[in-house]
């Protein structure tokens, strides 16, 4: 009975090695550089699936997410948490909790916003982001495409005047057949915005 123990020991630990070894973070053996602003968004995203012509809600599918954004003078880098806390989600979105990373790319576009080029968990697209309000548009063709998927595009629109210290996201699912969108979900995210206080 020990010899069995010690081989169902010596199985298991290779096993709980590789899974705390596994991140969907660049790995990076030196401290970050210095951040021209850092922001946390923490908030709750209810979810919609397209079905017959309209919206339908699909609740538990809905998430927890807490976020935060760091700026730097040529990019953006954005690490978000996504946790399906309802007891109903059937885990065809992936886990129940989940890490996903972004790198946004940035350059000046001559109405004063800025021109975005983004990389990530989901995939890589491009995007604008307005010269005042700090609201962006992002479309990503999706890093997962075929059956069963039944979407390969996301776009995400933030506005971040909804209220203050407060934002609002939208995050669409849906196909591309030549000029036409289809609809497949959507996550419509509201929540806090919390920033360093000025010294």
């Amino acid at each position: 009975m020990k010899r069995l123990r010690s081989l169902l020991l010596l199985v298991a630990l290779p096993l709980f090695a590789c899974s705390s070894l596994h991140t969907s973070l660049p790995l990076t053996g030196v401290p970050p550089p210095a951040t021209l602003s850092s922001t946390v968004f923490s908030g709750y995203a209810r979810a919609f699936r397209f079905a017959d012509g309209s919206w339908v809600p699909v609740p538990g599918y809905d998430y927890d997410l807490l976020a935060i954004e760091r700026r730097f003078a040529d990019r953006w880098e954005a690490v978000k948490e996504i946790h399906h806390r309802n007891p109903r989600y059937d885990g065809r979105a992936g886990p129940r909790d989940q890490t996903l990373y972004f790198v946004v790319r940035t350059s000046p576009a001559a109405d004063g916003g800025l021109d975005l080029t983004v990389e990530g968990t989901l995939g890589a697209g491009k995007g604008r982001e307005e010269a005042r309000e700090g609201g962006f548009v992002l479309e990503l063709a999706a890093a997962e495409k075929g059956w069963p998927v039944p979407f390969d595009t996301i776009r995400i629109r933030q506005v971040r005047g909804a209220g203050k210290g407060r934002f609002e996201e939208i995050v669409e699912l849906f196909s591309r057949r030549e000029d036409r969108e289809i609809p497949f979900m959507k996550f419509e995210e509201e929540g806090i915005i919390y920033r360093p206080i000025a010294p």
